[in-house]
């Protein structure tokens, strides 16, 4: 019997310790650090830091405009990643403040973004992924909030989008992907615009407090990363777990 409850008790521990991400990263974007991100000006849009936060812009009257970064590290096996955003600036055309992920093998992408859409009518909280270069849309809510949290991540072969809201998380989508698509992913992180040529809208988001979580992340120094759990911690659950189980087992005894 004693054999048994060590036994579980391990194989409890073992199981907690690998499925749990193993990494952290954070940006509070004080700076723009290079070694984090690229990819910075893109389709005529601009990015930078300002006053804390990301600051990214497309320019007025540049149809598809987009200011975007994309990360330089790669978050690999489950991860979970976070952002806090704010659609500061937004016309009568096609706005967006996007947080997405994008394998490095291209093979599939998820994002989720807060958009004025094409009907000039509804501002969307809305999921997008793409599987093998076929892009499909899911969850779709009309919403009034221009601030809020995103979040995007995989366990095992599902990738699921969540928005912030009523004090805690919602699920968009959840997408299971096919057997063997497990590549690294990178961030990304937009402001995007539409309309015709000469009056798309100068769009700005302001985007802060990111945080990836992941069973590794490379591409980036390890003065970046935290580990996570700490071991301690997860010693101190085992022998706690393991001493209920012996009291417990004596206790039947008697």
């Amino acid at each position: 019997m004693k054999k048994i409850i060590i036994l579980s008790v391990v194989a409890v521990l073992t199981l907690a310790v690998s499925a749990y991400p193993q990494f952290l990263l954070r940006d509070n974007f004080d700076s723009f650090d290079p070694s984090l991100w690229g990819d910075y000006s893109h389709d005529g849009g601009n990015a930078g830091v300002e006053n804390g936060y990301l600051n990214l812009t497309t320019t007025q009257d540049v149809r598809y405009g987009r200011g975007q970064i994309s990360s330089n590290f790669s978050l690999s096996g489950d991860f979970n990643t976070s952002i806090d955003f704010d659609l500061v600036k937004f016309n009568d055309y096609f706005s967006t403040a996007t947080f997405g992920i994008w394998a490095r093998d291209n093979s599939f992408a998820m994002l989720i973004d807060r958009k004025l859409d094409v009907d000039l009518i509804n501002y969307y909280e809305e999921v997008h992924w793409m599987i093998n270069g076929n892009w499909q849309t899911g969850f779709s809510l009309p919403t009034s909030d221009f601030t809020g949290k995103l979040r995007l991540s995989r366990f095992g072969t599902t990738l699921s989008a969540y928005y912030y809201s009523a004090g805690g998380w919602q699920l968009g989508n959840n997408v299971v992907l096919p057997s063997g698509y497990d590549s690294a992913v990178r961030i990304f992180l937009e402001a995007g615009n539409a309309g015709d040529i000469g009056n798309a809208p100068r769009v700005e988001a302001h985007y802060d407090n990111l945080t990836a979580d992941a069973a590794n992340i490379t591409g980036v120094d390890n003065r970046y990363l935290i580990a996570n759990p700490e071991p301690g911690t997860v010693i101190l659950l085992g022998t706690g777990l393991l001493g209920l189980g012996a009291i417990n087992y004596f206790r039947r005894r008697k």
